[in-house]
């Protein structure tokens, strides 16, 4: 299907543009205008989908630095407090892009079904969006306390602060740009 290539680089695109721009508003720097939500997918060109699969992965590489390194001036802490922040981080974030890389099968699945979803696709999309973040908030709640122990509570509080923000702007940003289902 020609909507599933544009719709997976949408999606790509949305989540990392709201990364970018909390990095740069949380930086100090103003932050853009929320991009206007889009009515329906469109279709793509003819497009090489594996060149698209591979700009895609680079794309999601560059922007987790990035966000790995906003987090650590973030978390402002001594070279030790670090290592061991970071030792669980770097396991937060590999189980965290897989629970990503769930949300946007689930993306994709509402865009190639956008122009005719049933009543039973609605629901199987919204229960799926619901297990997505029963899992994100328990991922979260098991790296609280593996960095805890690695750490200290605080410095598990502090990521956990971090991370919310983080993830309630992309949440926000996301739903934002997706067009709402029609009647």
């Amino acid at each position: 299907m020609k909507k599933k290539p544009l719709a997976t680089l949408f999606a790509a695109a949305n989540i990392s543009l709201l990364a970018l721009t909390n990095l740069a508003y949380a930086e100090g720097e103003a932050a853009p205008a929320s991009p206007a939500p889009v009515s329906a997918p469109a279709a793509a060109p003819n497009a090489d989908t594996a060149e698209e699969g591979n700009e895609l992965k680079m794309f999601r590489f560059a922007l987790r630095m990035e966000k790995l390194d906003f987090v650590k001036k973030a978390m402002v802490l001594t070279a030790e407090q670090e290592k061991k922040f970071l030792e669980q981080y770097d396991k937060y974030d590999i189980e965290l892009k897989a629970l990503n890389d769930n949300r946007l099968a689930i993306i994709k699945d509402y865009a190639e079904k956008f122009e005719n979803i049933s009543d039973k696709d609605a629901d199987k999309l919204v229960k799926r969006s619901l297990e997505f973040r029963k899992k994100r908030t328990a991922l979260l709640e098991k790296y609280y306390g593996k960095i805890a122990k690695a750490t200290s509570k605080v410095i598990a509080a502090r990521f956990l602060q971090v991370e919310s923000v983080l993830q309630g702007a992309g949440d926000v940003n996301i739903g934002a740009s997706l067009p709402l289902m029609e009647k």
